[in-house]
């Protein structure tokens, strides 16, 4: 399954900070995309080892 957010850096959201949070979450980073200047397209998909939420 895979997972599809579009991000506008700022002060408070950051790209690093959100791969981190959908790790955790148990996806990994499948593509990641500059769209423009603080805009990116982060695709993830669900990793083999999580449990399925």
């Amino acid at each position: 399954m895979y997972k599809v957010i579009d991000l506008i850096e700022g002060k408070r959201v950051t790209v690093e900070a959100t791969l981190n949070e959908w790790t955790a979450k148990g996806y990994e980073p499948f593509q990641v995309i500059r769209r423009a200047t603080y805009s990116w397209r982060l695709i993830f998909r669900k990793t083999a080892t999580s449990d399925g939420n």
